[in-house]
């Protein structure tokens, strides 16, 4: 069975994100003492989420594996970002 064409297109996108200071404060609660998290700072623009993320680590390969894990557990735990994902990931 096909949708009418009346019928309105779902909405896919993402709903608006929660504040970044919710993300932050959220992201402090959801880390574990090996997570090696030290802080985060967060930019929310509209339905997009920038988290910058300081992890300690003995190499990059090691403090990459623990961010993504703490992105992850984030969406995980945050109602608010349960349709967002992982869209891009930089080392800076």
């Amino acid at each position: 069975m096909r949708a009418s064409d009346d019928d309105p297109a779902p909405d896919t996108d993402p709903p608006p994100a929660p504040s970044a200071a919710l993300l932050v404060e959220t992201l402090h609660r959801v880390a574990r003492p090996q997570d090696r998290f030290e802080s985060a700072r967060a930019l929310v623009l509209d339905r997009t989420v920038r988290l910058a993320l300081y992890i300690r680590g003995p190499d990059e390969i090691e403090a990459v594996g623990h961010a993504l894990l703490l992105c992850r557990r984030l969406l995980g735990h945050s109602p608010e970002l349960s349709r967002h994902h992982i869209a891009d990931f930089r080392l800076l």
